[in-house]
C-alpha cells in the first residue's frame, strides 16, 4: 500500500497511539531543511573533483556561495571541470582559480571553506592543513582511512573549532530525516537488530598492466603519503579496493549506513553512538579478483540490548539494493534513497500487527543539497554546530575500519576508546595507524 509521506507520517501516528504511544511525529519536518539565503557571500574551494564536484553542486544551489578555486592532480578533469562549473554558474565562478597543489589553494586568503574529496589516504593531512589555515570544512566520507587518523581530526578540530562537516549526507535527507520521527513513536515495539547492506556482484574484477602516468595526471602527488608504486589504470581508477588508499565498500557505502543505523538508535533512545562491545567480520574475496578488498562481507556490531548487521551481498533485501531496516516486535521500518517503508510483523494466525505503509520518492532527493547548505549557512553563521560534525562522522568511520581490521586479522575486534586501542589484541593493533611515506608525515595537534 502506498501513500504520500505526509498521509505515511499521520498514519503511523495514529498507529503508534494505538499502540498506547504518545508521541506525534510534526507536520512539517521538512523545516529543519529551509534555509533564509544569508546576503553575506561565502567563498570555497574544492580539492578533488570527483564527487567533490556533486558536493560543490549543492552548494551552489545558494546564490551567495562562490566558488573561487578548484584543484585536481590530474590536470584534464581540472580544466573539464573548471568548464563546466563557468557554464552551468557562471555568476557564481566568475572569479575561479585552478591549482594542482592543495597547499597553494590554502594559501589563499579570500577562501572561506574547502571541500576535500580526494582518495581517502590523503582526507587527514589536508582537513589538519586547512584547519591551520583557518578554512572550514567539507571532508568526505570515510573521514579517514585509519583509525588513528580519525582521532587526530577529532583532535584537530577540538583544537580549532572550526565550521566541519562530513559527506555522511543521509542525515540531512528527508527520507532519513521523518524515518527518524517515526521511530520516535514507539511504533515499532521492542527493536533488536538494524540490519544494513548494499547489493553487488561478487564476479571478479580485471586487472590492467603497471604503465606510465599520463602526461596530465601528477601520479606522485596522488599517491602523497601513500607507498610508492608504479602507476597502474585499474588502481587510480578503482582506489577504493586496495587498501593503501581506501578500505572498499565496507568504508565507501557502509559508514553512510552505519550513520544513518545510529541517527535511528538514538531516535529510539536505545544508542547515543557509544562504541560496541565488540565487532566481527568475515568476507569472500574472489581469488581471479585484481582488487584488495572483498566482495562479499558480512559484519555484526555487538551491543547489549541489539545488534547491527551490515551485509555487502549480491541479491537485494526488502526489495532494494541498499538501506537501513530498524527491526523491531511490532514493524520493521526500512529506509534508503528511495523512500522508507512500514513492513508490519505477521502473528502465527496471519494476523498483521499494524497497517503496512510505504512511502516511494525521487532517488536521493534533495539530500546533497540539503547538507551542503548546512555547511555554508554554518559558515555564514559561524555555527560548528553541522548536521554532520567530525565526532559523528568518525563514529561512522571507526566502526567501519573495525570490521575491516577484523577480517584482514580474523580476530574478533574491541575497542577501547578512551585509550585508542584494542584490547588484548596485538595483531589488529598493527592496522591502528596509516605508515605516511616521506616526505609526507602524520599532522600533529
Amino acid at each position: 500500500m502506498k501513500s504520500d509521506r505526509r498521509n505515511f507520517i499521520k498514519n503511523s501516528t495514529l498507529a503508534a497511539t494505538g499502540l498506547g504511544l504518545s508521541s506525534v511525529i510534526p507536520n512539517n519536518v521538512m523545516a529543519n531543511f529551509t534555509y533564509n539565503s544569508p546576503g553575506d557571500r561565502v567563498n570555497i574551494g574544492v580539492i578533488g573533483l570527483g564527487m567533490g564536484c556533486r558536493d560543490l553542486q549543492g552548494a551552489l544551489t545558494n546564490s551567495w556561495v562562490h566558488c573561487i578555486a578548484m584543484c585536481d592532480v590530474n590536470k584534464e578533469r581540472l580544466e573539464e571541470q573548471a568548464a563546466s562549473f563557468k557554464k552551468q554558474f557562471p555568476g557564481q565562478t566568475s572569479n575561479m582559480k585552478l591549482y594542482a597543489d592543495f597547499r597553494r589553494l590554502l594559501e589563499n586568503k579570500e577562501i572561506d571553506g574547502v571541500i576535500i574529496a580526494t582518495p581517502d589516504h590523503w582526507h587527514t593531512y589536508i582537513f589538519a592543513e586547512a584547519l591551520k589555515a583557518g578554512k572550514s570544512v567539507y571532508v568526505e566520507k570515510p573521514v579517514a582511512n585509519s583509525i588513528h587518523e580519525c582521532n587526530l581530526m577529532m583532535d584537530l578540530q577540538n583544537k580549532y573549532q572550526k565550521v566541519v562537516t562530513t559527506g555522511l549526507w543521509q542525515t540531512s535527507q528527508k527520507y532519513f530525516v521523518e524515518a527518524n520521527e517515526i521511530l520516535k513513536t514507539g511504533i515499532l515495539g521492542n527493536v533488536y537488530k538494524v540490519q544494513l547492506w548494499l547489493s553487488s556482484s561478487t564476479n571478479p574484477r580485471a586487472g590492467s598492466e603497471n604503465t606510465k602516468a599520463p602526461s596530465t595526471l601528477d601520479w606522485n602527488m596522488w599517491l602523497g603519503p601513500a607507498p610508492q608504486r608504479q602507476f597502474n589504470q585499474s588502481v587510480f581508477r578503482g582506489w577504493r579496493g586496495f587498501w593503501d588508499y581506501g578500505g572498499g565498500q565496507q568504508t565507501d557505502w557502509g559508514v553512510h549506513w552505519i550513520d544513518s543505523a545510529f541517527d535511528g538508535l538514538k531516535a529510539l533512545g536505545l544508542s547515543n553512538r557509544e562504541f560496541p562491545k565488540a565487532v566481527f567480520s568475515t568476507a569472500f574475496k574472489h581469488p581471479d579478483t585484481f582488487n584488495e578488498t572483498p566482495s562479499c562481507q558480512t559484519t555484526i556490531f555487538q551491543y547489549d540490548k541489539f545488534h547491527i548487521e551490515w551485509t555487502q551481498q549480491v541479491a537485494y533485501l526488502y526489495n532494494r539494493n541498499q538501506g537501513v531496516a530498524w527491526i523491531g516486535s511490532n514493524a520493521t521500518l526500512v529506509c534508503n534513497r528511495d523512500g522508507f517503508e512500514l513492513i508490519p510483523t505477521i502473528d502465527r494466525d496471519g494476523t498483521a500487527a499494524l497497517e503496512p505503509r510505504r512511502f516511494d520518492g525521487p532517488f536521493e532527493e534533495g539530500g546533497v543539497d540539503n547538507h551542503a547548505t548546512n555547511w555554508v549557512s554554518c559558515i555564514r553563521e559561524n555555527n560548528i554546530e553541522t548536521n554532520s560534525p567530525i565526532e559523528k562522522g568518525a563514529f561512522a568511520t571507526i566502526l567501519a575500519h573495525m570490521a575491516n581490521i577484523s577480517y584482514r586479522t580474523e580476530t574478533r575486534i574491541v575497542y577501547n576508546p578512551e585509550e585508542r586501542n584494542f584490547v588484548n589484541n596485538p595483531i589488529a593493533e598493527q592496522y591502528l595507524v596509516s605508515k605516511y611515506r616521506n616526505p609526507w608525515h602524520l599532522p600533529g595537534v
